[in-house]
């Protein structure tokens, strides 16, 4: 297989965008209240997001929030379970985690009411 080298400043830039989406994936996997969190980054309510895919755009605006993406992009990928970093013909996958990945699939959990 032939090596790949840089061909212009998005091929330099990918690593350390791929950290920075890194960075900001792993804030939310620790957030203690991960809907609250997103609704902090966003300034929205989770009420506006009520599929499984527009949950995981919500991370995808979450994750790029400050990042400079130098041309790449970035999308969930097709089973919802991580990010897409793109650019031309190259793609790298960042996986969500469990938490991230749970609320794409299901959404916020629900408050457990006692008696």
């Amino acid at each position: 297989m032939p090596s790949v080298y840089p061909h212009s400043p998005a091929d330099l830039a990918i690593a350390p965008v791929l950290i920075q989406l890194e960075r900001n994936l792993d804030l939310l996997r620790r957030a203690d209240d991960l809907v609250f969190e997103l609704a902090l980054e966003l300034n929205d309510t989770e009420s506006l997001y009520e599929t499984p895919r527009s949950r995981a755009e919500r991370v995808v605006r979450a994750a790029t929030r400050n990042v400079s993406l130098h041309g790449l992009v970035v999308s969930p990928t097709l089973d919802l379970q991580g990010l897409s970093v793109a650019h031309g013909e190259y793609r790298v996958s960042l996986m969500l985690g469990g938490p991230v990945a749970a609320y794409v699939e299901l959404g916020a959990p629900r408050p457990v009411l006692t008696r």
